[in-house]
């Protein structure tokens, strides 16, 4: 069986859909409240900017915007899964460990068509 070339750019645009989506659902609560105090909150913060940025980084020439977004957002989600891990293994836990394939996936290919 080969592998079905045709559909890299559709999964890539699914992928970069599937980034803001999750920051609204796991993020939106925290972000709503504003509480500065918090680091959750500039986390959720950070994870939800840095998603719309790698969304809207699809649609220009360069790779800068991608690369930086997928960093960030790597790191980010590197910190919550092993965060995340450290209280008790749960979906969240894989959620962000997948986030996080996903932008090493995106580190390698930045804007490729």
């Amino acid at each position: 069986m080969r592998p079905a070339k045709a559909l890299f750019p559709f999964s890539a645009w699914m992928l970069r859909i599937s980034m803001p989506v999750i920051a609204y659902s796991t993020f939106f609560e925290t972000v709503k409240t504003f509480d500065f105090s918090e680091l959750q909150f500039y986390i959720a913060a950070i994870f939800s900017l840095f998603s719309v940025f790698l969304f809207v980084g699809g649609f220009m020439a360069k790779h800068s915007m991608t690369l930086f977004s997928a960093l960030v957002l790597l790191g980010v989600s590197l910190f919550e899964a092993f965060h995340f891990i450290s209280k008790n293994p749960d979906p969240i836990f894989a959620l962000f460990l997948l986030s996080a394939a996903a932008m090493l996936l995106f580190l390698s290919i930045g804007n490729k068509r």
